[in-house]
């Protein structure tokens, strides 16, 4: 059984919750656990998968690359194969891809990019993983500043489309996702601070139901109060609950001047006090606060050839119209530091942002830095962590996490959406060391729950973090999601085993 605070601060008069009787296993047990199709049952599923594509025989595959690639994601968990890949290329043929697959009962996981970070579109057990790749509408409704694209369009994709009309599309996280996929798991990255997260940032989806319906989850307008809000449930819901097939999204005007500087310090804590500092100061032109930890500096120095001082150092990014203003707020941030002690001759502005491209590539190049830069032969498995806490708590919890690592004798890069409170701790390892990675995992989602934080700020749960989700919400609150759960998927197809435990009476993989 699993609490939280709110559990327990229930009062004493309410009706007890009902306990859950749950099973929870991990990918290495799933993986064990992979169930087999019979030849000639294999072959009528994917007749059935070839016929919901109009008889695209190129859109199903059961061996080869595509089978390969649909194994695995970006996350260290292990690698599953599933029984079949299909690749429709329209929202309706999604619709009847699923349909087949609810009369044959096969488990269904739907997939983006493949950049996700805890299993999340693994076939545990087997399944059919449902590309969205093909889904390629891309419409810029320039007048209702919003697009609509199909969910396998890709981020960069999107951006360089909207480029020549001088927009963008807010979010960005330092890998290029599919937008559906974003959607899906509550992606953000490193413009939260201005623009938000993919969350704020839909306006409407268009999703294919567990039993194979196709809806638009609202109107695609500004604002609406007409029923329950169906676009923000699908959000996050990591394609347990539909498949996202098309978003309607917010895009902006893209400013057009950009500035940025980095500030070095000697301890991690006093760059986290500075940041902390300066989101109360809320300087208007600063779309981007990240920070390199000093073991994060020294993989980036090593991978990318950069030549940069080893100690914790936070990147900056201003945006706007006016340079002498964006100036003048990437001084308000240098004074903040000052008095926590930054390296002041190690301090660097350029007014003209261009020239810190190299630097902000390798600050997108954390993972394959961690997972090169001890040099292994054939790199490392690379831990990552997702923890976002309140900006009032990130100092204790960022240094805490950070020694807590080096007392396991792992070796701790920490790059970090640090303004909203949101760090990565990627820990590069071999196979021996993989249970004090375990251990350290334990202790930084302990060590973020007593913060009051989240034990994911944007990497979603997968497979991965279940049972530290269930730690974070409590009895009450998993046993609402599950009762979403068995009411849109009854049948308990979409994507198994991911985001939520399974009831115990819920059919074996």
């Amino acid at each position: 059984q699993f609490r939280s605070d709110s559990d327990t601060a229930r009062h004493a008069s309410a009706e007890p919750a009902p306990r859950l009787a749950v099973v929870t296993m991990s990918p290495h047990e799933l993986e064990t656990k992979r169930v087999e199709l019979p030849p000639e049952q294999l072959a009528a599923l994917v007749k059935a998968l070839t016929a919901a594509c109009g008889g695209d025989a190129d859109a199903v595959a059961v061996d080869g690359d595509a089978v390969e690639d649909a194994s695995k994601d970006m996350s260290f968990h292990p690698p599953c194969r599933p029984w079949a890949v299909v690749r429709p290329r329209t929202p309706e043929d999604v619709a009847a891809v699923v349909r087949a697959c609810v009369a044959a009962r096969a488990p269904m996981v739907p997939r983006g990019a493949g950049s996700g970070l805890e299993g999340g579109c693994v076939a545990y057990g087997g399944g059919v993983v449902i590309s969205t790749e093909r889904l390629r509408r891309l419409e810029i409704l320039e007048n209702e500043m919003m697009a609509v694209v199909g969910a396998g369009v890709y981020k960069e994709e999107l951006n360089k489309a909207l480029a020549p009309l001088g927009l963008l599309f807010g979010p960005d996280p330092s890998s290029n996702p599919s937008i559906g996929g974003m959607a899906s798991t509550g992606g953000s990255g490193m413009t939260t601070l201005r623009y938000g997260t993919t969350k704020e940032n839909i306006v409407s989806l268009m999703v294919v139901t567990p039993q194979g319906d196709l809806f638009q989850t609202r109107r695609p307008v500004r604002k609406s109060s007409s029923g329950y809000e169906l676009t923000q449930l699908y959000m996050g819901s990591e394609g347990t609950l539909g498949i996202i097939c098309e978003l309607t999204v917010k895009v902006r005007k893209q400013p057009p001047l950009r500035s940025g500087g980095m500030l070095p310090f000697s301890k991690v804590s006093d760059a986290v006090a500075t940041v902390v500092a300066a989101v109360r100061a809320d300087p208007q032109t600063m779309l981007r606060c990240e920070m390199l930890n000093g073991e994060g500096v020294e993989a980036t120095n090593a991978i990318f050839k950069t030549d940069l001082p080893c100690s914790p150092t936070l990147f900056l990014e201003m945006r706007g119209s006016d340079g002498a203003q964006m100036q003048r707020d990437f001084e308000t941030v240098a004074s903040l530091a000052a008095a926590n002690g930054v390296a002041q001759n190690q301090v660097l502005y350029a007014s003209d942002g261009d020239k810190l491209d190299d630097l902000w590539e390798a600050r997108r190049g954390c993972y394959l830095a961690s997972m090169r830069y001890r040099g292994h032969k054939g790199g490392d498995k690379v831990f990552v962590s997702d923890v976002c806490v309140p900006i009032s708590r990130l100092t204790e919890c960022v240094a805490g996490a950070e020694e807590d690592c080096h007392k396991l004798g792992l070796k701790c890069v920490i790059c970090a959406h640090i303004a909203d409170g949101n760090f990565h701790c990627l820990i590069p390892h071999q196979p021996h060391e993989e249970q004090n990675v375990r251990t350290f995992e334990d202790q930084l989602v302990a060590r973020a729950l007593a913060c009051n934080g989240t034990v994911t700020g944007e990497h979603g749960v997968g497979i991965g973090k279940v049972m530290h989700s269930c730690r974070e919400h409590g009895e009450v609150h998993v046993a609402v999601q599950q009762a979403v759960k068995k009411a849109l998927d009854p049948l308990g197809l979409l994507n198994p085993g991911k985001v939520l435990p399974m009831p115990k009476n819920s059919a074996k993989l």
